[in-house]
C-alpha cells in the first residue's frame, strides 16, 4: 500500500519514567495559588493549572512531585535540567531551543493603570516618549512582542521596577511605585480585591499586532526526548479538544470568560 494510503503515524505512546515527574507552579492569580508546603508528591495548590496536571496525572498514570518557585527561578531551572515541567508558559523563537511547549489556555496581555492616574490618550508610544512614566514587570515573564520591545526598552532607561510575583506586581501599581503594568484579567483582577485599597483599575489595550497569545504545558528539552514530547503534546491536545479544559476553566473563572481563555483547536495541535 503507498504511504500516502496508509493514513498519519500513530501517536507515539506516553511511557512514565522510573521517577516522580517534576512540575513548578507559580503564583498566577486563577491559574495558581499556592496552598501549604514547598514540595510533595502531588499538587496541593489551587488553579486552573493544578487541576489541568491533575488530570494528566490521571490520564497519563505517572508519578508527578509539585513544587512553587518564582518565575525566574523556573525557568533558571529548566534551562539547567533540574526540573521536567511548568505550566501557562509563552514559546518565544529562543525559548523554543531549550523547551517544549504543549499549549492549553490562551491568555489577553493588557495594560493596567489606576483608574485615578492620568489619561495617556497616545497609547503606548507616548508612554514610552514620557520618561517620568515607569512600568512594573515580574522578573521572567514575556508578553506580546510589542509589549516585551516596549520593556526592553524601558529596561534599558532604567524605568521598569521588577516584581517577583503578580500579586507583588499589583502591590507596585496600587501603591503608585509604578504607572503602569502588564498583566491579565484572570490573575489581576483577583489581587486588586485581596489588596487593603481595592485599587480601581483601567485596563487598556495598546498591542497593535495582537494582545492574545497561547499559553501551555512547558517541557525541559534536556529531560524528554521528541518522541515524549510528542506524546505529552498528544495528551494536553485531548484534553483541550475533549472539552475537559473547558470544564476544568469553569471552577475557577466566570463563565463569560470561558471562551477566550480555551484555545482553538489549531492552537492544540
Amino acid at each position: 500500500m503507498p504511504a500516502a494510503a496508509r493514513g498519519p503515524a500513530p501517536a507515539p505512546a506516553l511511557v512514565c519514567p522510573d521517577r516522580p515527574i517534576t512540575v513548578a507552579f507559580y503564583e498566577f492569580g486563577a491559574l495558581y495559588r499556592a496552598a501549604g508546603g514547598e514540595r510533595g508528591e502531588g499538587f496541593d495548590g489551587t488553579g486552573i493549572d493544578v487541576d489541568l496536571m491533575r488530570e494528566l496525572k490521571r490520564r497519563s498514570g505517572c508519578r508527578f512531585e509539585g513544587t512553587t518557585m518564582t518565575r525566574a527561578r523556573i525557568w533558571w531551572e529548566l534551562e539547567g535540567g533540574r526540573l521536567d515541567m511548568t505550566t501557562s508558559g509563552i514559546a518565544t523563537p529562543e525559548r523554543e531551543k531549550l523547551y517544549a511547549f504543549a499549549p492549553y489556555i490562551q491568555l489577553r496581555h493588557t495594560v493596567w493603570m489606576l483608574a485615578s492616574h492620568p489619561p495617556v490618550p497616545g497609547g503606548l508610544a507616548e508612554f514610552m516618549a514620557n520618561p517620568k512614566l515607569r512600568w512594573g514587570a515580574v522578573r521572567g515573564y514575556r508578553h506580546t512582542p510589542d509589549y516585551d520591545a516596549a520593556l526592553d526598552e524601558a529596561r534599558a532607561q532604567g524605568r521598569v521596577v521588577e516584581a517577583t510575583e503578580d500579586a507583588a506586581l499589583l502591590r507596585l501599581l496600587a501603591e503608585g511605585s509604578v504607572d503602569a503594568v502588564i498583566a491579565h484579567a484572570v490573575v489581576i483582577r483577583g489581587y486588586a480585591a485581596q489588596h487593603p485599597r481595592k485599587p480601581q483599575l483601567v485596563a487598556l489595550d495598546w498591542a497593535p499586532r495582537g494582545s492574545v497569545v497561547p499559553e501551555g504545558l512547558v517541557l525541559s528539552r534536556a529531560r524528554f526526548s521528541e518522541a515524549e514530547i510528542a506524546a505529552w503534546r498528544r495528551l494536553v491536545g485531548e484534553v483541550v479538544r475533549d472539552g475537559t479544559m473547558a470544564r476544568i476553566a469553569r471552577r475557577h473563572v466566570p463563565e463569560d470568560e470561558v471562551a477566550e481563555l480555551i484555545p482553538r483547536d489549531d492552537l492544540s495541535r
